[in-house]
């Protein structure tokens, strides 16, 4: 039999606690070890996986038998915490957004590659079925010319009740562009092409200057033409709305609650599209693509490229919703 692929977890919020189940669950892995700065929590994470349990990551990478390593910090220690986990020798799957910066995202890619590590974006609904329906919809011509695409997060408030920690409602390195952004533009970069230019304008609460926006209306302009109409509002008596709409000339497709795909052909309401093959829980799929790859066999997972590519339109629309003009986007090489 083959031995299971050894896990260490950095970071146990909400969201790394979430992907720990994921891998808990998955016959081919053993969760070995557990950090987090807050001992106690580690210690109760570790306890009923049989796994050690440490408040330093350098202390756990010299120490722990490891394989893999997930990420799962908030986004301010990805840079440091990840050239700490690829100078160890291990593979590693990393939350998102990659880093703070485009310059730090860059600096992680390079030394992934120069390590020849497996290295992975947490994006769940990269292989999802329903986008890859939502993907054929739009690019299989049934649309005609593509005239506008229209991305929308709606939000009743930020954080949301289930993500409340001391950054995510922070504009360094929180709100719902930082944090849903990249799980839409992921879709947005890899169906419709990139993005050549942003322009924003963004709203943030007057009497709180560390406070992330409240709402944001924004374009992207790809480098094909197309524009991106992008509209966020957090705080307002909604439900929750993340979808993604495209119009063509002939006819319209969407995806609705995040990965659900719609269409319509003319004038027609939308409704929804059969999905192809089984769905299972995001964090399932992930996990099995990237014990895959970790094992030396095939698995589908957005990396660290697609991590520098999401980090530059993060980072033109964060300057351009400081000085309010177009700010263009540098294209990223697949290298």
């Amino acid at each position: 039999m083959t031995p299971p692929v050894r896990v260490g977890v950095i970071g146990l919020g909400a969201i790394g606690q979430s992907l720990l189940k994921a891998f808990m669950a998955d016959p081919e892995v053993h969760v070995t070890a557990v950090c987090d700065v807050n001992a106690s929590l580690a210690e109760t994470t570790a306890s009923p996986l049989a796994a050690s349990a440490w408040t330093d990551h350098r202390q756990m990478l010299d120490a722990a038998d490891l394989d893999l390593v997930y990420v799962a910090v908030p986004p301010r220690y990805h840079h440091t915490i990840a050239l700490d986990v690829v100078a160890a020798g291990r593979h590693i799957l990393c939350e998102k957004p990659l880093a703070l910066t485009l310059d730090e995202a860059r600096d992680m890619r390079r030394a992934a590659q120069a390590a020849g590590v497996i290295h992975a974006l947490n994006l769940p609904m990269h292989a999802d079925p329903g986008i890859e329906t939502f993907r054929r919809l739009v690019q299989d011509g049934g649309l005609g010319t593509l005239r506008r695409a229209e991305l929308t997060l709606v939000f009743p408030q930020w954080p949301r009740g289930w993500q409340r920690n001391p950054w995510i409602g922070g504009r360094e390195q929180g709100g719902p562009i930082r944090e849903v952004g990249p799980h839409l533009l992921h879709v947005v970069l890899t169906t419709l092409g990139p993005v050549k230019r942003v322009w924003v304008h963004a709203e943030y609460p007057a009497d709180d200057t560390a406070a992330c926006e409240t709402a944001a209306l924004g374009t992207l302009e790809l480098t094909n033409g197309s524009l991106v109409v992008v509209s966020c509002l957090t705080n307002v008596p909604r439900p929750e709305q993340v979808s993604l709409t495209v119009y063509g000339s002939r006819g319209t497709a969407g995806l609705v609650n995040w990965a659900s795909p719609v269409a319509a052909s003319g004038q027609a309401p939308l409704e929804a599209v059969p999905v192809e093959g089984p769905r299972v829980p995001a964090g399932e799929q992930l996990v099995r693509a990237l014990i895959s790859r970790v094992c030396g066999g095939p698995g589908d997972l957005a990396d660290f490229t697609t991590g520098v590519r999401i980090q530059a339109v993060l980072e033109a629309w964060e300057h351009s919703s400081v000085t309010g003009r177009w700010v263009d986007v540098p294209q990223v090489e697949p290298t």
